[in-house]
Parts: C-alpha cells; sequence; structure tokens
C-alpha cells in the first residue's frame, strides 16, 4: 500500500470513528436549567402552546416559508414533536421546547399573557436525570440542532420565539445552550445558521454577537406560495471560531442581560 494510500485509510477510520463516538452522545431527551429559561424535551402538553406561536403572523413573519395557510392544528403540532422525536432517535436532531418560569417573565410582559397559557410544575424525565420544573411555567418557543450529520461533525441551529419575547435575552440563552451542546458535548467541527435578509435581527445577532459573516446567498431557495421564493442568507460558525472567542463574547452578553 502506497503512503497515499494508507493516509486515506488512516483518515476514513479516524473519520468512522470519530463519528461513531459523536452519535452515542446524541440523547433520546436533553435538557438544560438555566437561570433565564429552561430548555426541556417536547411533550404533548407543549403542543397548544407550540401551535399557537407556529400560527402567529407576527411570530412568523422573517419565517413564512415555514407557516401553513390556515395556521397550525393540533394535529399538526402532534405529528410534527413526534417526527423530530423520530429523527432524534435515528441521531439527526437535538430538539427543545423553550419555557420561562412564571417568576421569570419580564414585568412588560406578564399583562399580555392568559393565565391559561401557564403549565403547572413539573418533573421531566432527561436522559441520566431529570429537570424540576417547581413552579408554573410558559412554553415560549423551540429552538435546537437540525440536520446532525455526526461523520462530518456538523450540524445547523434554528430557534422559533413567541413575538412577545423577543429583544429579552431569552433568544441569546437558548442558542447559547444549543450551540454550547453541539460544539463542546458533541464535539462538532460546523453549526450553520440559515436566515433570510428579511430577518434583521437573526443576521445582526449572527453577525454582531458570533462575529461570522454571511458565508453564502441561496437565491429564492426557499418557497413561500403563491409562485413567491425568497433567498437563504445561510452563516456558519466553526468550533475554533466558538472556543476562540464567540462562547465568551456571548457568555458575556448573556451575563449582561442576567
Amino acid at each position: 500500500m502506497s503512503d497515499r494510500s494508507e493516509i486515506r485509510t488512516a483518515g476514513l477510520i479516524e473519520r468512522l470513528t470519530l463519528g461513531k463516538q459523536t452519535e452515542e452522545l446524541i440523547p433520546k431527551r436533553h435538557g438544560v436549567s438555566d437561570a433565564l429559561i429552561m430548555l426541556l424535551p417536547p411533550e404533548e402538553d407543549h403542543d397548544p402552546a407550540m401551535a399557537r406561536i407556529l400560527s402567529d403572523p407576527v411570530t412568523m413573519s422573517c419565517l413564512e416559508f415555514m407557516m401553513y395557510p390556515d395556521g397550525y392544528s393540533s394535529d399538526d403540532i402532534a405529528a410534527r414533536r413526534q417526527s423530530r422525536y423520530e429523527r432524534q432517535l435515528k441521531k439527526q436532531v437535538v430538539d427543545y421546547t423553550v419555557v420561562v418560569k412564571k417568576s421569570l417573565v419580564p414585568e412588560h410582559i406578564v399583562d399580555q399573557i392568559d393565565d391559561d397559557e401557564y403549565l403547572p410544575p413539573k418533573r421531566v424525565l432527561i436522559d441520566g436525570g431529570h429537570i424540576d420544573v417547581d413552579e408554573p411555567f410558559i412554553v415560549v418557543g423551540c429552538c435546537g440542532l437540525l440536520n446532525l450529520d455526526a461523520y462530518n461533525r456538523s450540524a445547523s441551529a434554528g430557534i422559533i420565539l413567541d413575538a412577545r419575547f423577543w429583544r429579552t435575552g431569552i433568544s441569546s440563552a437558548a442558542l447559547y445552550y444549543s450551540l454550547k451542546f453541539g460544539f463542546n458535548d458533541l464535539k462538532l467541527h460546523r453549526i450553520g445558521i440559515e436566515t433570510t435578509e428579511k430577518n434583521a435581527g437573526m443576521r445582526g445577532w449572527t453577525e454582531n454577537v458570533l462575529g461570522v459573516h454571511v458565508e453564502r446567498i441561496r437565491k429564492e431557495a426557499l418557497y413561500l406560495g403563491n409562485g413567491k421564493f425568497v433567498d437563504s442568507w445561510d452563516y456558519a460558525i466553526f468550533d475554533y471560531q466558538w472556543n476562540g472567542r464567540a462562547e465568551a463574547r456571548l457568555r458575556s452578553k448573556l451575563r449582561m442581560i442576567g
């Protein structure tokens, strides 16, 4: 065997070994408990709130390509949750519901929330343990890692947040823990973030907080319906950027919010 063939073989063995190790780290049910938010594995009692959030035209104003013409029904949300759970079992996603305890809801939002939006305290089972939500809480969105490719050590990160909770720091916290799990726990090399030109908030956050620039613009890549398309603005952050300055910069932002 030539030296070049030996190098290729060694590289393939390393890729397969690292990929298998990463796959084994992808959980069935994962969660995070933080001073500002909790990330919980999606459950049935989250469905009504998620149906409302995904059907809200303000919340989805920059995600029109994901909207249903008549909004999301309870059956749509249940099917979505089950599909994503099955994908998590296949090691393709890490899915979270973003929740906030009642005592941590920002004061300027409290009057906008109906009492029946709060869910009762509960114990949530996760791999290797549990998270106790020790007071009423509200579902405010979803986030996580998508398109996980353990063998190429890559994924995409995304978030949808109830418009009432924009500019509260919750989005930053949720994305921080999603990225942290991807880079620090799963040892990913690349995590992409896809958005649109219209979503100036996400583009600004990605560029100014993470410190990365748009990688490419895919022309008319997202279909809105009725013959209309929109461009996809694609960003990526790499492990060396995360470990270099991005994680520290984001942690600092969260400390200022807290």
